[in-house]
């Protein structure tokens, strides 16, 4: 198909809500550069993400949970009162499954920290727009611990 796009269907789009500069235009670079997505719109507070997400109707949101002066997870949780079909990729530096837990309790549909590399953000985008959940194996095996599929402890 002529440029990457199947039965003519348009790019999809990415709203960024970080606020770092330096992070966030890496972001803008990395998705940008995929054929199937573009950055509709970025912002580095809740009250500017709240605004502009509602004029840019983005097909997915990846959001910080440390924000200047707000926490990503009320973000997370307004969203989700606001559109519900909205896919919220977390990527945050906080790591460990108490940070995880709490964002998919608030909504998100995945979450993976700043550490991981540019191909796994990319992989991790395109499975929440999929609609379906990444978490890291950490917190998908508590998980199905919880529900008794696994033992946690055997590996």
């Amino acid at each position: 198909m002529p440029n990457g796009s199947k039965n003519g269907s348009k790019k999809k789009k990415i709203f960024i809500v970080e606020d770092h500069p330096l992070f966030r235009a890496m972001l803008v670079q990395l998705i940008d550069q995929e054929p199937d997505m573009t950055v509709c719109g970025q912002a580095d507070n809740i009250q500017e993400a709240l605004r502009l997400i509602e004029q840019t109707l983005p097909d997915a949101a990846i959001v910080d949970l440390t924000l200047s002066g707000s926490i990503g997870l009320e973000l997370i949780k307004d969203l989700k009162a606001r559109h519900l079909r909205l896919p919220v990729l977390v990527l945050s530096l906080h790591e460990g499954r108490l940070f995880e837990e709490r964002a998919l309790r608030a909504g998100a549909q995945g979450y993976l920290s700043k550490e991981e590399s540019p191909a796994e953000v990319v992989k991790a985008i395109r499975t929440v727009l999929d609609g379906r959940i990444h978490v890291s194996e950490g917190i998908a095996g508590t998980v199905l611990a919880r529900l008794g599929q696994v033992d946690p402890t055997v590996q």
